[in-house]
C-alpha cells in the first residue's frame, strides 16, 4: 500500500511555503554564493550568512515594491534593514550591494518564479 500523504507532498500544487522558502534560498545561493567573494561589495571575513539575509531582503523587497526603481525605495530599505537582517553582521553600508544585486536580478515584474530560473540579470 502506497502512502497517498508522501506523494502529494511532491507535488508542486502542494508545495508548503516552507518549502518554497527552501527553493528561495537554493536559488538565490546558486545565484550568489560562489561568486561572493569577488563582489565589489565583500568584505574580507564576511561569510554567506552573513549576506543571505541582504539577498533574500532584496529579493522580497523588489516583490513588495514592484514597478519601483531601487534608487526611489533605497531610504526605506536602509530603515526597513535593521528588521531584516536577522543573524547578519552587515550594517547597510555593507548589505546595500546585496540587497541591490537581489533586486535586479528581478524582471520589472518582479516574477520570482522566472527570474530565479534566469542565469543572472537583464543587461541593456
Amino acid at each position: 500500500m502506497t502512502n497517498d500523504l508522501n506523494n502529494s507532498a511532491n507535488s508542486p500544487d502542494q508545495r508548503t511555503p516552507a518549502d518554497a522558502a527552501a527553493e528561495g534560498q537554493d536559488a538565490l545561493e546558486a545565484q550568489f554564493k560562489a561568486s561572493l567573494p569577488q563582489a565589489p561589495y565583500y568584505s574580507a571575513g564576511r561569510h554567506w550568512n552573513d549576506y543571505a539575509p541582504a539577498y533574500r531582503f532584496g529579493r522580497d523587497s523588489r516583490q513588495r515594491h514592484a514597478g519601483s526603481r531601487f534608487d526611489e525605495v533605497e531610504r526605506q530599505l536602509e530603515k526597513e534593514w535593521k528588521g531584516a537582517r536577522d543573524t547578519s553582521r552587515l550594517g547597510w553600508i555593507e548589505a546595500r550591494g546585496a540587497v541591490e544585486d537581489a533586486w535586479s536580478m528581478l524582471p520589472d515584474d518582479g516574477d520570482v518564479d522566472v527570474a530565479l530560473d534566469s542565469p543572472g540579470p537583464k543587461v541593456g
